[in-house]
């Protein structure tokens, strides 16, 4: 079973989320999602943004739908062999 991480790499202002895609022991594939946020805006232990803020809830809410845009396309890719 895959699962589907966000997370940072740096502590600065601007910083560039990344997507871990997880695929057991067939390795990780890690790449930036084009999304950015403040670090101080980042609940490290959810592994996503709070939602204290409006731009918070709007990029939380683009993160779970990159999420289930890549559940989708695993599935469909494991499903066609």
């Amino acid at each position: 079973m895959a699962t589907i991480n966000f997370e940072l790499q740096s502590k600065s202002k601007m910083t560039p989320i990344y997507v871990r895609l997880s695929l057991g022991r067939k390795g990780n594939v890690k790449r930036k999602t084009g999304l950015f946020i403040d670090f101080k805006d980042w609940n490290f232990d959810k592994k996503e943004p709070y939602q204290k803020k409006a731009s918070c809830k709007n990029l939380s809410s683009d993160l779970r739908g990159l999420k289930k845009f890549l559940f989708d396309e695993f599935n469909d890719s494991s499903a066609n062999g």
